[in-house]
């Protein structure tokens, strides 16, 4: 019984000296358990864990798979986008949308065929279409 009671003793001075040596991490580690707790997020994430093969069951129905593929493919789309690019229209796009529905909600009879032949020769419906046919062409696999 006694060289029991030595193993057992020399595993705590082990567990000491880790303890020791990791003092920072494991008082980090509390304090995040701590505000985990206090947030509710710790509660949350125990009954997650409790739940687990309910949710790994509901995950697993193909049209939550087809809508999980449809979104790493939207992610696979976006990241292949020039970062710069994407910044400016995600910056400007805001601001565009709003113009846009302010004018559509204004806008309370149709266009006279003055207004339409401008509207049609402008910069902006050139750009348009131009965006348009460049964006079929290269879907259709006829890059120019």
């Amino acid at each position: 019984m006694a060289h029991g009671a030595q193993v057992g003793d020399e595993k705590i001075l082990k567990l000491l000296e880790l303890v020791e040596e990791n003092y920072e991490a494991l008082a980090t580690t509390i304090e995040l358990v701590a505000a985990l707790k206090k947030s509710g997020t710790l509660d949350a994430l125990l009954q997650l864990a409790e739940m687990g093969d309910e949710i790994f069951n509901s995950l697993a129905r193909p049209e939550v798979m087809k809508m999980i593929g449809n979104l790493m493919m939207m992610g696979y789309m976006l990241s292949q986008i020039d970062q710069p690019l994407l910044m400016k229209a995600a910056e400007k796009m805001p601001v565009c949308m709003n113009t846009a529905l302010q004018e559509a909600a204004a806008t309370e009879k149709g266009m006279g065929i003055r207004e339409l032949m401008k509207t049609m020769t402008s910069p902006e419906m050139a750009a348009l279409l131009k965006a348009l046919i460049a964006g079929v062409s290269c879907a259709r696999g006829k890059q120019g």
